[in-house]
C-alpha cells in the first residue's frame, strides 16, 4: 500500500544512497536497498530456499510479522519498489511512502538493526514464476515500447511504466478493482514499482520477479 504517513511503531527502511541517508533520515530508519537481490525461482526447491533466505534477512533487520514495515525514498524509485516488494513477498505487512516524509528526516546518526528470530512466509499471491507467467491470461509488459517491440513474452500487452499512473489506464487495460494482472519488465524492478501502483488502485497484481532476464536466460521463445 502507498501511504502518506507511517503507521505507529513501523520498522522504517530508507532505500536512498548512503550519502543521502547520511544527510538526514527518519528517526530509527535503517538504510537498506534490496534491489540487487535476484533469485532464480523455477522449482519448489528454489522457492523454499528463497523463503529461507528471506527469513534470515528479516531476522537480521528485526522485521517481524506483527510489525508493519514502511519503505521510503524520494518518489516511487526502483530501489524502493523492489525492496518493498521483496519484503512483502516474505509475508510482512509493507507500505511505501514516496513523499511527505522529507521534513521529518532530521536524524543523521546511522541506525543499526535490532535482530529478531528469522521469519518468513512466502506470499505466493503476489508472485509469478516463469512457468506461471508463460500461461498467465493477463500479462502486462511495463518496459519501454522499443523494448517490447524487440521481443516480449508471447501474449503480453504493452503498458510502459511511465504511463501507468495516467488517467484512464485501467479502463484501457479493461481492468477494475478486484481484477488480477501479472506484470514484468527486464529485471523485475520496474514491474515491482508497477505492482505497487496497481495495488493502490485495488488491482490484484502479481510480479514476474525474474522478468525478461529470466525468460530469455532460460531459452524461452519471444514474440515480436
Amino acid at each position: 500500500m502507498i501511504v502518506q504517513q507511517a503507521p505507529k511503531n513501523a520498522l522504517l527502511i530508507d532505500t536512498r544512497a548512503p550519502q543521502l541517508y547520511a544527510t538526514g533520515h527518519l528517526s530509527g530508519a535503517l538504510n537498506l536497498d534490496l534491489s540487487p537481490i535476484s533469485p532464480r525461482l523455477h522449482t519448489p526447491a528454489d522457492l523454499a530456499a528463497f523463503e529461507e533466505s528471506l527469513a534470515n534477512l528479516n531476522g537480521q533487520i528485526g522485521a517481524t510479522p506483527d510489525r508493519p514495515v514502511v519503505v521510503y525514498d524520494q518518489g516511487l524509485t526502483g530501489a524502493a519498489g523492489r525492496t518493498a516488494y521483496l519484503l512483502a513477498l516474505s509475508g510482512l505487512e509493507v507500505h511505501l511512502w514516496p513523499s511527505g516524509w522529507e521534513t521529518q528526516a532530521t536524524s543523521t546518526e546511522p541506525v543499526q538493526p535490532t535482530p529478531s528470530q528469522p521469519w518468513a512466509k512466502l506470499n505466493r499471491d503476489i508472485l509469478l514464476t516463469l512457468e506461471e507467467a508463460a500461461r498467465y491470461p493477463n500479462l502486462v509488459d511495463v518496459r519501454r515500447p522499443e523494448e517490447f517491440a524487440a521481443g516480449h513474452i508471447p501474449g503480453a500487452r504493452s503498458l510502459p511504466l511511465d504511463q501507468l499512473s495516467q488517467p484512464g489506464v485501467l479502463s484501457r487495460l479493461e481492468l477494475k478493482p478486484g481484477d488480477e494482472v501479472g506484470v514484468y519488465c527486464r529485471s523485475g524492478t520496474r514491474s515491482a514499482v508497477a505492482f505497487w501502483i496497481l495495488q493502490s488502485e485495488g488491482i490484484k497484481a502479481k510480479n514476474y520477479l525474474g522478468s525478461m532476464l529470466d525468460w530469455q536466460g532460460s531459452g524461452q521463445e519471444v514474440e515480436k
